[in-house]
């Protein structure tokens, strides 16, 4: 009677403990963000309805800008949303309005969302013809298989010792480098490296050495890859991010 009084016992300390452990979180797979209207290339005049599935960051806000080939920023907005449940995204409809000064030109309509430290966390982005008047053609949205898979590090996983590897499948949306970069809480970039793209839109296995700079006390930081855009210098084309941990 005593044996079985200690097994259960155990059993249920195991199951309390469960509740407790820190656990790793999933590999990043699931886009945080999809336009879904308007699609790459479509033909917009103002307003814009932008309709998307949103992972929230975590101050629930949604930012939307809308810059020309110059880096003029024609338009922005910023929503305050209700995160779903268990993660789920959510469904965001929504307007921007726009001014330009000719008939047409070329602009990028990005969609993102941050963390608490104003880091970026996930980033979308269609490049649009904008039109001062006439109709509207709306390119309908393509899905595709997440643009990138992190299988390791997973979310909340600790690397030690000066530098780490990084590895996983990646579909790059254009020619350019893919960017892996460490970021502090306070935006400090303490870690960065490149991934040579050959084939834009064809998926392939990567592993990369990232180094980082020397800390003293184990550091929560945000591995962010990105892919800046072609068309629009300094602006980025796609973003997504996992929060991980770094000893010194």
């Amino acid at each position: 009677m005593f044996n079985k009084s200690r097994i259960w016992v155990s059993l249920f300390l195991l199951l309390v403990l469960s509740f407790f452990t820190p656990k790793s979180g999933q590999a990043l797979s699931s886009p945080s963000i999809a336009i879904l209207t308007p699609g790459e290339g479509s033909q917009v005049t103002a307003p814009i309805s932008i309709s998307a599935e949103i992972q929230p960051g975590a101050d629930n806000l949604i930012r939307i800008t809308l810059i020309d080939e110059k880096e003029v920023l024609l338009a922005r907005k910023l929503l305050r949303v209700t995160p779903g449940e268990d993660g789920v995204p959510i469904q965001l409809e929504t307007d921007l309005a726009f001014e330009i000064p000719t008939e047409s030109t070329t602009a990028l309509l990005t969609v993102s969302t941050q963390d608490e430290y104003h880091r970026l966390q996930s980033l979308r982005s269609v490049m649009l013809t904008l039109e001062s008047g006439g109709q509207t053609t709306v390119q309908a949205y393509i899905s595709n298989e997440p643009w990138l898979v992190i299988d390791d590090p997973k979310p909340l996983d600790t690397r030690g010792g000066g530098q780490f590897s990084v590895s996983g499948t990646i579909t790059p949306v254009n020619d350019n480098p893919v960017r892996l970069e460490l970021i502090k809480y306070n935006g400090a970039v303490i870690g960065s490296t490149q991934l040579p793209v050959s084939e834009p839109g064809e998926t392939f296995n990567f592993e990369v050495i990232l180094p980082y700079s020397y800390i003293t006390t184990t550091t929560d930081v945000r591995l962010v890859v990105r892919q800046p855009s072609n068309e629009f210098y300094g602006a980025y084309a796609i973003l997504d991010s996992i929060l991980i941990k770094l000893t010194p």
